[in-house]
Order: structure tokens, then C-alpha cells, then sequence
């Protein structure tokens, strides 16, 4: 589904939104889902008539499972490079543990992990604070976790992925508590994005707020 010219909604995909973003230089997918995903990214991509090749990044935003989950296949499938902050990429590659989760979604984040094969993998590309991937402009939101990131396009739309979710109504809300090393970073990190200009906001989880999304963005901070 077409958000904005150039830029897909991946539908199906399991986990957290997936997206991708067409540039210059090939296909940007954000994020990959839940392990089992890879092939309904490749589908869509060539439901677009491009070929599943022509995806040449893979921009990680955290490297929890339900984004980074089916990264290694889509890797495999695409041949693309893998990147995302410095700060979590110990925990893609498996030389440091996953992210604690607390109460119920750790439970199941838990369960899924034994159900559902995470393979991890070396990223390609360390990414820091204002870096510039594939035309998109890296935004370090720590909070969700140490290194979770938005990608910003200027004037046109935020990826603000797990820096907030979005509810049926389209409208913002703070990340659980639950899901967050910090929360108050992760407060400081949506404080830190209000201030950009967009049209559109792109999260990780709920449906994307396609109109006045910096106002609504900046009216929401003013309650905490």
C-alpha cells in the first residue's frame, strides 16, 4: 500500500510495520518483521515489478525480534546490506542478550523466540545520530532501546517506528513501559522528533497518521 509516492506500507507482515522507501539507488526496506516474513516483503516488491534485488538496504530500527526478526532471510533472498546503530548491534548479532521484557509481551516475547527462530547476523553498516543512509536521515531516539532510531525525510515524512505507536484513532500515544529500557530517554527521544517538519508519521505499530502529523506530534508532547 502506497503511503506517499515512493514509499509502501508492506501488508501481512507480521510483527512491526515493515516498510519500503524507493530512491535513486534501489529499494530501502525498514524493518523486516517477525522470522517468517522475508517472503512477503520480496512478494510485494515484485508485485511492484521491480526485483527483489533491487532492495539494497535493510535499515534496522531496533533490533528487537519483531522488526529484526526475518532480517538475516531477507538478506539471504536480496543480497542487500543490513545497517542500524552501533548501540544495537551487539544485540542483532547475538553477542549480547536480547532486550528484557517485562510482564505479559515478555511472556510472549519469550515464547516466540522458542517458537519462532531468530537468526542473528553482523550488520553491514554502523549507523549514528544524523548520519545519512539511501537519502534517509538517521534520528538517535534512544529509550525503546539503547540504540532505536527514526529515519527522517525532510518536510515529507517520519519513521518514527517504536518511539511511539499509533492507536485506531491515528493518534500518538507513549511506547509501554514494559517494552522500554528507559522511559524516561524514550520521553526525551518524542520530545526530540516533535520539533521536525512532516506531513506524514510512519510507526512501528498502529496505522500511519497521513495528515498534520508534525501538529498533531507537537500537540501531543505539551501532556507530559
Amino acid at each position: 500500500m502506497e503511503i506517499l509516492e515512493g514509499i509502501h506500507l508492506i501488508p501481512r507482515v507480521r510483527g512491526a510495520n515493515a516498510y519500503l522507501v524507493s530512491g535513486d539507488e534501489g529499494i530501502i526496506a525498514v524493518d523486516a518483521g517477525l522470522p517468517g516474513s522475508a517472503g512477503r516483503i520480496t512478494d510485494y516488491v515484485e508485485s511492484m515489478s521491480c526485483r527483489r534485488s533491487d532492495i539494497n538496504t535493510i535499515v534496522l530500527t531496533p533490533s528487537d525480534i519483531d522488526h529484526a526478526g526475518s532480517a538475516a532471510r531477507l538478506k539471504e533472498k536480496t543480497n542487500a546490506k543490513v545497517a542500524i546503530h552501533e548501540a544495537d548491534a551487539a544485540r542483532l548479532s547475538g553477542e549480547k542478550e536480547c532486550k528484557a521484557v517485562k510482564g505479559v509481551l515478555g511472556l510472549f516475547f519469550r515464547v516466540t523466540s522458542v517458537v519462532m527462530r531468530f537468526n542473528r547476523l553482523k550488520a553491514d553498516v554502523l549507523l549514528k545520530d544524523s548520519d545519512i543512509i539511501d537519502g534517509l536521515t538517521v534520528i538517535h531516539t534512544s529509550g525503546h532501546t539503547e540504540g532505536s532510531i527514526c529515519l527522517y525525510l525532510p518536510s515529507r515524512a517520519l519513521f518514527v517506528r517504536d518511539a511511539l505507536v499509533t492507536d485506531n484513532e491515528r493518534m500518538p500515544s507513549l511506547p509501554r513501559r514494559s517494552m522500554s529500557v528507559d522511559m524516561n530517554l524514550a520521553k526525551e527521544s518524542i520530545k526530540k522528533i516533535s520539533q521536525l517538519e512532516y506531513s506524514v508519521l510512519l510507526p512501528g505499530h498502529g496505522p500511519p497518521i497521513e495528515q498534520n502529523a508534525s501538529a498533531i506530534m507537537k500537540e501531543f508532547v505539551t501532556g507530559f
